[in-house]
């Protein structure tokens, strides 16, 4: 019975780990994933390998756990700003969007919102970008960064030439002391603030234009030097042409130092307009090829990363083909293992159930024994006592012999359903029942071709032979009329052969089994073994027993 519990355990472990290997990847699973991926990615972000980084955020994009929450927003945002450094603006545009659609936080909404707002305003649509300044100023909760977004709304209305909207916006930020504290965003507010006063004719403009030059000068700062270049060319071109030219100059080699094709642009459109002819016409011929360079450049770049989004969908599509190929194996083996299971337990309820029936029988045929061999001649007994003078020497005599007979019959039953030893003692007590059965009218002859190391076949299988060739016998004995029996035990390595024989009436296999040979058969079955019987009337009874060690 515990072997059959361990057995029922392991089968249901093993059918829980298969199921549990069915069921779809859970989320700490995606999340390791996730974070393989993403950490791939900021590596090649880090070694400019900017295709690279793109490819592996996609695949975190993919591998998300939750699409509403903050890694899902998080890795759209890095995507989206691979595309808006690249020029692809629309990409941009496009991620965001889809960021915003699906993300329930509100970590990144101002860094979405402002990367959104950039991206309209590359490509030309200023009102948009103004709105979501405005909702990324509204959204952020870190002073530094609404000061930023402040000045982002103050640069859409300078560029839609809202200058006094502009410079209200502008000009209370040069008094925040966080934004003093900040040199680099400082100047760039100064700046703007300068420029819009220039356009308006106002004459603290040079100063605020001049003072930002100075700083981003000292700083070093490229990008900053650029726009402020370029803002004091327009500053003097109408009063000081050769001041103004050089300073376009000046943004023109910061440009090109940053690497900023858009920056190059505008400072060789300034420098084609005012510039001689002779020179103006260089300016413009590197204006034209530096133009159709990167309009090339940046449908590259939105080719190359429609077609890196691509291939990783095609890859997801892939792996998931694959998974559901393994799921679907998966499940037919769930499925053969869980009938197996099932099949395994109704052969082990007949077989409990053969057992109770046998032993059923065993009893009901004992019950027989006792009253038919035995109640009757206790009862002849009792009455021969009763009605007969036991003082009579003779009479004395026939009484104690009956006794006799009725005593050696008890003692038969008994042995026949007594506890069998499956000890050491166990072969000389098997060699003691076989014996037991010769008589002048049967020989019983036992034949061994090898030892046999009975220590290697289980108690109940020990039991089981011990029964069944008792059975066997005893069938004989009443039946059969055989004057011989041979027993023959031949051990092999993996299963133990007995062959019984006897010479006698023999039996009508097409007939039902008498409920001892049924019996036989049944222990026989619960031990996983075999018996098959050979027999023809007239031609003497032969049984086959395999019992597996």
């Amino acid at each position: 019975m515990k072997r059959s519990t361990i057995h029922f355990l392991f089968l249901i472990t093993l059918l829980l780990g298969i199921f549990y290997a069915c069921q779809p990847e859970n989320v700490l699973s995606k999340e390791a994933l996730y974070k393989a991926s993403s950490q791939k990615a900021i590596d090649f972000e880090n070694a400019a390998q900017l295709d690279s980084a793109y490819y592996h955020y996609t695949q975190a994009k993919i591998n998300s756990p939750d699409r509403t929450g903050d890694l899902f927003a998080y890795t759209l945002l890095k995507i989206a700003m691979l595309q808006h450094n690249k020029g692809d603006f629309s990409g941009s545009e496009e991620t965001i969007t889809e960021a915003l659609a699906n993300y329930k936080g509100s970590t990144y909404l101002p860094y979405l919102y402002n990367l959104l707002a950039s991206s309209y305003y590359r490509l030309n649509n200023p009102a948009e970008a103004l709105s979501y300044y405005q909702k990324a100023y509204e959204t952020s909760t870190v002073e530094m960064e609404r000061l930023i977004y402040q000045n982002n709304i103050g640069l859409i209305h300078l560029e839609t030439k809202h200058y006094a909207q502009s410079i209200a916006l502008l000009a209370p930020l040069l008094r925040q002391e966080l934004l003093i504290a900040n040199k680099p965003e400082y100047a760039r507010v100064q700046d703007n603030l300068g420029y819009a006063q220039y356009k308006l004719n106002l004459p603290e403009a040079f100063e605020n234009l001049s003072n930002a030059w100075r700083l981003r000068d000292s700083l070093q700062d490229n990008f900053g030097l650029t726009a402020s270049c370029m803002h004091l060319s327009k500053y003097y071109q109408l009063i000081q042409p050769e001041t103004a030219k050089r300073y376009a100059d000046l943004a023109y080699q910061a440009s090109v130092a940053t690497q900023s094709p858009d920056d190059q642009l505008e400072a060789l459109k300034w420098l084609t307009t005012h510039s001689q002819p002779q020179q103006a016409k260089l300016y413009y011929d590197r204006y034209i090829q530096l133009n159709d360079s990167l309009t090339k450049v940046r449908q590259l770049a939105k080719n190359q990363f429609a077609k890196i989004k691509y291939d990783s969908k095609k890859a997801t599509q892939e792996v998931i083909k694959y998974k559901n190929q393994n799921l679907l194996l998966l499940v037919i083996i769930a499925f053969i293992l869980l009938v197996g299971v099932l099949l395994y337990f109704l052969y082990q309820s007949i077989t409990k159930r053969k057992l109770q029936r046998s032993a059923y029988e065993t009893e009901t045929r004992i019950s027989k024994r006792i009253h038919d061999e035995l109640a009757n001649d206790v009862f002849h007994a009792m009455t021969f006592t009763q009605t007969t003078d036991l003082q009579n020497s003779q009479n004395k005599e026939s009484l104690l012999d009956a006794l006799e007979t009725i005593y050696k019959r008890t003692r038969d039953i008994s042995k026949e359903n007594s506890n069998i030893r499956t000890d050491e003692h166990f072969e000389a007590d098997l060699l003691q029942l076989l014996n037991s059965f010769s008589d002048p009218q049967l020989n019983v002859l036992v034949k061994t071709k090898n030892d046999i190391v009975w220590s290697k076949l289980l108690p109940e299988k020990k039991i089981a032979l011990f029964r069944v060739l008792q059975e066997l016998l005893i069938n004989t004995k009443k039946h059969s009329q055989a004057s011989i029996v041979v027993i023959d035990f031949q051990n092999q390595s993996k299963s133990l052969f007995i062959h019984y024989s006897d010479n006698g009436l023999g039996y009508d296999l097409t007939i039902p089994k008498k409920s001892g040979l049924q019996n036989a058969e049944n222990r026989i079955l619960a031990i996983q073994g075999t018996l098959t019987f050979d027999s023809e009337p007239e031609k003497g009874f032969r049984a086959k027993l395999i019992i597996p060690k």
